[in-house]
C-alpha cells in the first residue's frame, strides 16, 4: 500500500480516537441521561472537555479535503513521495493540534492547523510535478 494511504489510515485512527475521547468527556460532563436521551435541549461541553470536543469537530471539517486530495492524486495516478510527505505532514499536524487546542498558549493551535492545510496543498502539488 502506498505511504500516503497509510497516512490516511492513521488519520482515520486519529478520528476514532478523538471521537472516543470526545464522547467520554461529553458523558462525564453532561451526564448519561442527556447523552442517552433525545438531546432536544442543545448543550455544549465547556472547559478542557469542550476543547477536546471542538478539536474533533475541527478534524471533521478538514478531513474531507484531505481525503479528496488523496483521491485526486490517486485517480490521476500522480501519487509519489510528494503526496506521501504531504499526507504525513497533515497527520502529524493534526495529532499535534489536539494537545495544542487543549493546553498550548494562544497562537500554537492555528500553526498546527496551517501545517495540516499545507500538507493538503503538498498532496495536491503532486498533480503538477
Amino acid at each position: 500500500m502506498a505511504g500516503d494511504l497509510w497516512a490516511l489510515a492513521a488519520a482515520i485512527l486519529l478520528a476514532f480516537i478523538q471521537l472516543t475521547l470526545s464522547s467520554v468527556l461529553t458523558l462525564r460532563q453532561l451526564g448519561g441521561a442527556w447523552v442517552l436521551g433525545a438531546r432536544d435541549e442543545p448543550r455544549e461541553v465547556t472547559g478542557l472537555s469542550g476543547r477536546f470536543v471542538r478539536a474533533h469537530r475541527n478534524l471533521l471539517e478538514i478531513f474531507p479535503l484531505f481525503v479528496a486530495a488523496l483521491f485526486l492524486v490517486h485517480a490521476a495516478h500522480a501519487d509519489s513521495a510528494l503526496s506521501t510527505t504531504g499526507a504525513w505532514v497533515f497527520v502529524v499536524a493534526r495529532i499535534l493540534y489536539v494537545p495544542a487546542y487543549a493546553f498550548a498558549p494562544p497562537g500554537v493551535r492555528p500553526l498546527c492547523w496551517m501545517a495540516a492545510a499545507i500538507g493538503i496543498f503538498v498532496i495536491l502539488a503532486d498533480l503538477f510535478f
